[in-house]
């Protein structure tokens, strides 16, 4: 009997995974007959629409809210900053189902590229689940160079190719998060640049460093400092700023300066802060539903957000990074 249970599991799990593909896939290839201009409306009403039914992410959106910005903020700005973030991220998956339309000769038609200063050799460039986190990636291979997109291993294995096949449209080269950091090095040591994501929280077993983010400490993840640490590569914060006329702003700024001596704690803290004050200026754009602080001190945990768990090696890494001066 448990067999056959397991099989007819299974052909429910494919069933509902190609379901779910092909909704996608169809749905892409709507987005994609639409003019750009089209995007920003259906984002919002989409965003609106999920921000109604999604109690849960909701519900984190708000808390968050409250942790980070606190009385910055009145009740009724929480809920209309949550309502705008869906509607951002919205806007930043359509455009990336968009995005086959794009190409070396037209993207500066949708984007400005502002880069004072990038250097010539390799470098890690670094952003946060911030504005079109997506076209900065994509669009960074015609207006810097193509390189490597560690991509998420999905649970319905038909969607890792298919979001593989669009972020690599541009020339990037879609890698597997398995073995990424030796491939990241690969291309760094070969003069080569890659971009990665630092707002990625993990468990603190999970080799995480600790920093803090609007004053509340939390446990991410150190690939930046780790590339920066092995290669010596400079590191290039970038973020990707909305412009009224429906384009979006690239931002590449000036490399993070570090002195040789310091901590990977500090490498990342300084990362943080460099971009911390544009989700200040522009909350909307973050993605507020994301559960940024999984953890909390056993003690002085009273801002965090209502998700938050105590635990021990939570406490031990504090601990750590206290000890070492960080």
């Amino acid at each position: 009997m448990s067999l056959a249970r397991d099989s007819q599991d299974r052909v429910v799990r494919n069933v509902r995974e190609l379901l779910e593909y092909e909704g996608l896939r169809v749905g892409a290839w709507f987005v994609r007959s639409l003019p750009h201009r089209a995007l920003l409306p259906l984002a919002r009403v989409l965003g609106n629409l999920v921000y109604l039914f999604d109690a849960r992410g909701r519900r984190v959106s708000i808390a968050n809210l409250t942790a980070a910005l606190g009385d910055d903020l009145t009740p009724a700005r929480r809920r209309h900053v949550a309502r705008m973030s869906y509607g951002n991220f919205a806007r930043v998956m359509l455009e990336l189902f968009w995005s086959p339309n794009l190409t070396r000769d037209n993207f500066s038609e949708f984007v400005e590229v502002e880069m004072p200063e990038m250097p010539g050799g390799p470098a890690v460039v670094f952003c946060l689940h911030f504005g079109n986190f997506e076209w900065l990636s994509l669009i960074g291979a015609w207006a810097i160079e193509p390189g490597p997109v560690v991509m998420q291993q999905f649970r319905n294995s038909l969607l890792t190719p298919f979001f593989s096949g669009l972020r690599a449209s541009s020339g990037n080269d879609a890698i597997s998060q398995r073995r990424a950091m030796l491939k990241l090095l690969k291309v760094l040591k070969g003069g080569g640049k890659c971009g990665v994501l630092t707002d990625l929280t993990l468990d603190p077993k999970e080799r995480a460093v600790l920093i803090e983010c609007f004053g509340l400490k939390t446990a991410v993840t150190p690939i930046v400092a780790v590339l920066a640490q092995r290669t010596g590569a400079p590191v290039v914060a970038s973020e990707a700023l909305p412009l009224p006329d429906g384009r979006w702003r690239l931002r590449y700024l000036p490399p993070v300066r570090f002195e040789p001596s310091v901590s990977a704690p500090e490498i990342v803290q300084a990362c943080w802060n460099v971009l911390e004050p544009s989700i200040r200026a522009h909350p909307e754009l973050w993605i507020w539903s994301y559960k940024h602080w999984r953890f909390k001190p056993r003690e002085g945990g009273e801002r965090y957000p209502f998700y938050a768990n105590a635990a021990k090696r939570f406490d031990e890494l504090v601990r750590t990074t206290v000890r070492a001066g960080t």
